[in-house]
């Protein structure tokens, strides 16, 4: 049950550690800080034939500053809104296989320039010995993640040449493609452990009083 999911485990702990009294707008600054190998798996590239898998082995992202907006649902659930700055890099690795042939491999430094991201979602929270359980009930099925690398020169490179072999492919498009990455999030009703032995007794306290106040609502 555990997971190490850089956006979801950060919408979580957010809702979980420091909400007040609901509904509310809330910033914890504990969580502006740097994740180290946080990147999950990358949504592959498709353009007929053409197919590159994206992969960053090596990463780190930082939280700039982040803002929650809160509010307690029925039956136990809890809304959230959440927007996030962010910068990064790493090393990104792409796989191209054409027509079914996989072959080239391509690599390069990546670079995650400062932007911003906005995520709606809805969990449910329940309380089992020595821990909260909380099961994903809304979230968006993946994001969108602005990147830099030379991997893209290089793969447009490689798509110049292969219209020779099996058809026109729109070069143009898959180089404004590879300027994001697609990151799948995980389906809702996943469920996570979040341990006592991970809080500390101020942050159990207000999730406490988060909990009891939500449950009047």
């Amino acid at each position: 049950m555990r997971t190490k999911r850089f956006l979801l485990a950060l919408i979580l702990a957010v809702l979980l550690l420091g909400a007040a009294s609901p509904p509310g707008q809330f910033k914890f600054e504990r969580f502006n800080r740097s994740y180290p190998e946080v990147v999950p798996e990358i949504a592959p590239i498709v353009q007929g034939p053409l197919k590159i898998q994206l992969s960053a082995p090596k990463s780190n992202l930082t939280l700039k500053s982040h803002f929650l907006r809160l509010e307690p649902g029925p039956g136990g659930s809890h809304t959230a809104e959440l927007r996030v700055e962010f910068l990064g890099k790493g090393w990104l690795v792409a796989d191209v296989d054409v027509a079914g042939f996989t072959g080239t491999r391509l690599q390069d430094e990546v670079l995650v320039p400062p932007q911003a991201a906005t995520l709606e979602g809805r969990v449910k929270v329940t309380r089992e010995p020595g821990a909260y359980v909380v099961t994903t009930e809304q979230l968006p099925k993946q994001i969108r993640v602005k990147i830099q690398s030379g991997v893209g020169t290089q793969i447009v490179n490689f798509c110049d040449r292969v219209p020779t072999l099996i058809g026109d492919l729109d070069c143009p498009r898959i180089d404004q493609a590879l300027s994001s990455a697609v990151v799948p999030l995980p389906p809702v009703g996943e469920s996570y452990l979040l341990e006592d032995a991970d809080l500390t007794p101020q942050e159990r306290q207000q999730l406490e009083s988060y909990l009891a106040a939500s449950k009047g609502q």
